[in-house]
């Protein structure tokens, strides 16, 4: 899941043409550092809330694993 997450960070912030990653660069362009940090919590927090989906899901899904 790391992997995955860190393959779509760095697909977005390298080939984007309008989203998230777009900003950022744009932001590193213009030194708008503001908007750099920004971006990145944002990035953050989508992926602390994705890890925490996909926890809670494997805890309802897999109840046998749980310890």
């Amino acid at each position: 899941m790391a992997a995955s997450w860190n393959l779509v960070i760095v697909s977005e912030l390298v080939a984007a043409t309008e989203g998230l990653g777009r900003r950022i660069s744009v932001a590193q362009r213009f030194l708008k550092t503001d908007e750099i940090f920004a971006g990145l919590i944002v990035i953050g927090l989508l992926g602390l809330a994705i890890d925490l989906l996909f926890r809670l899901l494997l805890r309802v899904a897999c109840r046998w694993a749980a310890e």
